[in-house]
């Protein structure tokens, strides 16, 4: 018997909160730089991402974000970057480990590289500040962290390197682990039966949902780290691309599933934990944004007619996916983020149909709760369009 429902579960990853950014800041700063005045641009920026230190930049400022620690300082016209990675092992591993930093980390034209301090591997950026656009520093500074953590703790796994001042990472407590390896559990089950129905059906759309519900749910519930995040990341970037050929896709789930269902508890419990992040790490959850996804669109269009026309379970597992995708990737306001909640609460456990039709009416009373004013209909209704081919995309 095939799968008949998915289970909601409240997550233990915290709630994303946004930021207010004064993005008047980041017009002056390029404002600045036209004017011939970088150094000023530069604090401007800082200003933008950071209104609660204002760094000035007469001395080093540094942020942590997740599991990195970042600095940036300007000494001499010139405005350096830096993030640590890990300190090579001593032996072969070492060789090994700086191959997979050529190969992975490094990359022509990007704009950070790692370099090799004595044995420490750091990912480094500099430029004049007469050559630094503010966007260029925007770019460099949301990058740079994320880049480090999705190559540290490979590093530490698959070469023997050790972490090099690692921000620190609060544990979950017992009762969070008990919680986190049932979610675990249940979630591998529901994708493996999703990935079965795929197989039978034969259907890219379907392989979407599908592949998009396993990395998004995850994401949502679990805070995730350590070495199971970019295991899972890499993985995804196979399984959850529409441009792979769909067979490798399937393949590669169904290797992944199998990995991570036999995963040992120690480790899973080691790859689990909260951090803070200086900079958001989510997009801004808008009113357009939630319209163009579950509001009036081709997206949603698609989704009624597979409920109507029998296609029960693809049109509920695009609503549920897409609850998860909003919630995962998007700083809502709270009381988005508890309806969204509430909406998969409300369709766990249920039958296809049902649930699908459930989501569809409070998605329809969410987007009208929380849209823009009644004027910018004609332009909320162009951007539900083109966000539905986002969505197909994202997912």
């Amino acid at each position: 018997m095939g799968i008949t429902s998915l289970t909601y579960t409240p997550p233990i990853r915290r709630d994303a909160v946004g930021r207010e950014l004064d993005y008047e800041l980041l017009e002056q700063a390029s404002e600045l730089y036209a004017a011939g005045e970088q150094l000023e641009a530069t604090r401007r920026v800082l200003r933008h991402l950071f209104p609660d230190q204002a760094p000035d930049l007469s001395q080093p400022f540094a942020f942590t974000q997740g599991s990195s620690r970042v600095t940036v300082r300007v000494d001499d016209g010139v405005c350096f970057v830096s993030v640590p990675l890990v300190r090579l092992p001593a032996g072969g591993g070492s060789v090994a480990a700086l191959r997979y930093v050529l190969q992975s980390i490094n990359g022509s034209g990007q704009l950070f590289q790692a370099r090799l301090r004595g044995d420490d591997v750091v990912l480094e950026f500099a430029d004049k500040l007469d050559g630094l656009h503010p966007h260029k520093l925007v770019e460099v500074l949301r990058r740079m962290p994320v880049e480090a953590d999705r190559h540290d703790d490979w590093m530490e796994r698959q070469f023997g390197a050790t972490p090099l001042e690692r921000a620190p990472i609060a544990p979950l407590d017992g009762g969070e682990l008990e919680r986190a390896a049932q979610i675990w559990a249940l979630h591998w089950d529901e994708v493996d039966g999703l990935l079965k129905e795929a197989l039978r059906k034969r259907s890219v759309w379907f392989l979407n949902e599908v592949t998009g519900y396993a990395v998004h749910r995850l994401r949502f519930a679990l805070p995730l780290c350590g070495s199971v995040l970019p295991r899972l990341l890499e993985a995804a970037g196979t399984f959850n691309n529409a441009d792979v050929d769909p067979r490798k896709r399937e393949t590669t789930l169904a290797k992944l599933i199998k990995e991570l269902q036999a995963l040992p508890p120690d480790e899973l419990g080691r790859s689990l934990g909260h951090v803070e992040h200086a900079l958001s790490p989510h997009g801004d959850g808008t009113p357009d944004k939630l319209a163009s996804l579950i509001g009036p669109g081709h997206y949603r269009e698609t989704i009624e007619k597979y409920l109507a026309t029998g296609y029960s379970l693809d049109a509920g597992l695009a609503m549920i996916g897409t609850y998860y995708y909003l919630l995962a990737t998007h700083a809502w306001p709270a009381e988005v983020t508890a309806a969204l909640k509430d909406g998969l609460a409300a369709a766990s456990g249920k039958p296809w149909r049902e649930a699908a039709g459930l989501l569809l009416e409070h998605a329809a009373e969410l987007v009208e709760r929380f849209s823009g004013d009644d004027d910018e209909d004609d332009d909320d209704e162009a951007d539900a369009g083109d966000g539905a081919d986002d969505a197909e995309a994202a997912q």
